[in-house]
């Protein structure tokens, strides 16, 4: 959709090539060659990839013809961060792109990728979650913090000194956008405090005066999952107003956005995540008339079965049934991912033994199952959980099973997904 930048450099006698994995619109801006699994007439195979996958097959391409496609395996460990980092489907050549980059990850030979992950405190094995809340973070919030070449720079680094210097400077900008995160969250639960009906739509849209562009994004899927709800997060300038979007399974955000996109001045994305700019003249008429067309379409579009967040489940089992014989055969099933989960299980009616904890203020912990047979489970940013709970009461539970390792012992943690009292 950016018509003016390829009107511009073909104005300048460029030669542009663009690569994409956005749904494309009806027309496309002139350029040299368009690279998008996504357009009509594309016969490639796999339509699922990322940008980063998308690129990786045009150097590919380019390796080819000049006689180098043996040496395309080293992008592997970029184009997985890459491909994990973009929520894309698992599978297909994504899952191929994951599993091998993964792999190289667990070895690298570039500096600056050394120092990012143990700058990240990424152990070996590498697994995806390592990857999207470790690594992938700390990376978008350098563009999302206001800088930029720092990641480039890093990767192209010969001096373990300078490498871990711009990690430092990464993981300073992380903490930074987590600051301005928090900020942002607090000030849409005072507008929604003083204005309940907000949450009574079937699609949200909060906005607010120079919240950080940056971090729209991520807001707009923290309120996804505090109230299952289709999200929009617009922040407001004088110059305009950008947003970003967030959605549930089963609701297509970039056809709710096209249904009123005579307020937009850009937009694009894919189901799941879009971005919008409005500008003047007339803004407030146009923020007005955006909130209401949106929750117009949801409203028709979503039935109620889809505003309510499931959690499915793949095999019910005994607590003391659990055990590394079973982890080790999950194990074979991984890369996990969008479209490949991890496998869920539920236990019913297990004693609890131990706890409930609160950790750091946030998290809860405990520790189900008889003597003998006791796992530890631990429930992330549901807290205030604790509160529901008593010692020795029984419970039902929904979780992920992995390892742990902890001052050199492994152990089975359960990741809780839902639990109800027994």
């Amino acid at each position: 959709r950016a018509f003016d930048v390829c009107h511009a450099a073909r104005e300048l006698g460029l030669d542009l090539v663009v690569t994409d994995h956005h749904l494309p619109d009806e027309t496309l801006p002139e350029a040299y060659a368009i690279v998008n699994p996504h357009q009509p007439e594309c016969r490639y195979p796999d339509s699922n990839l990322s940008a980063v996958g998308v690129i990786f097959k045009l150097v590919q391409a380019i390796f080819r013809q000049t006689g180098r496609e043996k040496n395309v395996h080293h992008f592997l460990k970029l184009v997985a961060i890459g491909t994990i980092a973009d929520l894309v489907p698992l599978v297909g050549e994504n899952r191929v792109f994951a599993k091998f980059g993964l792999q190289g990850l667990s070895s690298p030979h570039n500096l600056g990728l050394k120092a990012l992950l143990q700058g990240a405190g990424v152990g070996d094995p590498i697994n995806p979650l390592d990857i999207a809340f470790k690594v992938a973070p700390r990376i978008n919030a350098v563009t999302r913090m206001g800088g930029g070449r720092e990641v480039v720079d890093l990767f192209s680094v010969t001096d373990s000194g300078v490498a871990q210097r711009i990690v430092e400077e990464m993981n300073a900008k992380n903490l930074r956008r987590r600051k301005v995160e928090q900020q942002i969250l607090e000030e849409l639960e005072e507008q929604y405090r003083n204005n309940p009906g907000l949450l009574e739509r079937s699609f949200l849209v909060f906005k607010g005066k120079g919240w950080h562009r940056g971090v729209i994004g991520i807001v707009a899927s923290r309120v996804v999952d505090l109230y299952y709800r289709p999200t929009l997060i617009l922040s407001v300038d004088r110059g305009g107003t950008q947003g970003s979007g967030r959605s549930i399974p089963g609701f297509h955000l970039l056809d709710a956005l096209s249904s009123c996109r005579d307020l937009f001045s850009q937009f694009g994305g894919h189901a799941q995540a879009v971005g919008c700019t409005l500008s003047e003249p007339g803004l407030e008429k146009k923020l007005k008339s955006l909130e209401e067309s949106l929750d117009e379409y949801a409203k028709d579009h979503l039935s109620e079965g889809l505003l309510v967040p499931s959690v499915n489940i793949d095999a019910v089992l005994p607590v003391e049934d659990l055990s590394f014989s079973i982890l080790r055969e999950l194990e074979c099933l991984a890369p996990f991912g969008a479209a490949n989960p991890v496998p869920v299980f539920a236990s019913r009616g297990a004693p609890l033994s131990a706890g409930p904890f609160l950790i750091k203020e946030k998290h809860l912990k405990i520790y189900v199952g008889e003597e003998g047979h006791r796992q530890e489970a631990i429930w992330w940013r549901n807290g205030p959980q604790a509160s529901r709970l008593e010692p020795a009461a029984n419970v039902d539970l929904a979780y992920t099973l992995s390892r742990e390792v902890y001052r050199g012992k492994t152990k089975l943690l359960l990741t809780i997904r839902d639990l109800n009292i027994a």
